[in-house]
């Protein structure tokens, strides 16, 4: 008989960079599949002809999105604590893609049944150059709206659905906010992934390519969005855009769009998937 080892979970947060954003989900898990073997980490694989490794992603990003908050679980042996595992699959790692932390988890419920909603960051530019005053007004009418509907794309065709219960929180960031939060930032010192990604965004304002034709850099603006998310209702940053340009009669393009969080629902709250009290 095999040797028989105990198991354990262990659950990731990681980092997906402009190294990786145009990969797809299942080359994802290939470069995951292939970081795990380089570094020798003793993840449980499946049986069978085609063994694979026993991990488990959260909500899949779409091509073209970045992400600080992305979440996988795996199960490993219990030869290998959370650190280790961290610093051994970040130094096997392609470049772009990073693990920020890891615990063990508990619970019996992977990361892609459990997650209920998703935070998103969303760069839009609109063609006539509204103000992000008028779409801040915009938005307040767009939210007492008690319907929303849109038309979705399904693998039965499209279908007209209602968004408005998927929107949690919606409002608008107005540039010189970033400004001022970016010049507190010490930028001699190593920057947290949000202040990165603001740093990033900021820059981003002065670089004519990150525009569509036609579209002028003052006419970026800046969106935060809690959206619903999973299994259940999944409600993408894009279709969001779509019905926002739709409500206010104006065109508006997605410039780039950054997960910065996913949650899962516990007790009428929206907590982070390596919070104690889901592990």
């Amino acid at each position: 008989m095999g040797e028989v080892f105990a198991l354990s979970n262990i659950r990731i947060r990681f980092i997906r960079g402009e190294e990786v954003k145009y990969i797809s989900h299942l080359d994802l898990m290939k470069s995951f599949d292939r970081a795990i073997r380089r570094a020798g980490i003793p993840v449980i694989y499946s049986q069978g002809f085609n063994p694979h490794p026993n991990m488990v992603f959260g909500l899949p990003l779409s091509v073209g999105v970045t992400s600080q908050a992305e979440y996988a679980d795996f199960e490993v042996d219990d030869s290998i604590s959370p650190d280790e595992f961290m610093k051994r699959i970040n130094n096997s790692f392609p470049p772009g893609l990073k693990v920020i932390d890891a615990k063990e988890r508990h619970g019996k419920a992977n990361i892609m049944a459990s997650i209920g909603a998703a935070s998103y960051d969303i760069l839009i530019a609109a063609a006539d150059g509204i103000c992000a005053d008028i779409v801040a007004d915009k938005i307040k009418g767009f939210l007492e709206e008690d319907r929303i509907y849109v038309e979705k794309e399904s693998k039965k065709g499209k279908r007209e659905i209602d968004i408005r219960p998927m929107i949690i929180r919606l409002e608008i960031k107005k540039q010189r906010d970033d400004e001022e939060r970016l010049r507190a930032v010490d930028c001699s010192s190593k920057y947290t992934n949000s202040d990165r990604w603001l740093k990033e965004y900021i820059e981003s304002l002065y670089r004519d390519d990150v525009l569509p034709p036609g579209f002028k850099r003052e006419s970026i603006m800046h969106l935060k969005a809690l959206l619903s998310a999973g299994s259940m209702n999944n409600l993408k940053p894009e279709l969001l855009v779509e019905a926002l340009a739709g409500y206010i009669g104006q065109e508006l393009k997605v410039v780039k769009i950054h997960r910065t969080g996913l949650f899962i629902e516990e007790g009428g709250k929206l907590l982070e998937p390596l919070d104690g009290n889901v592990l």
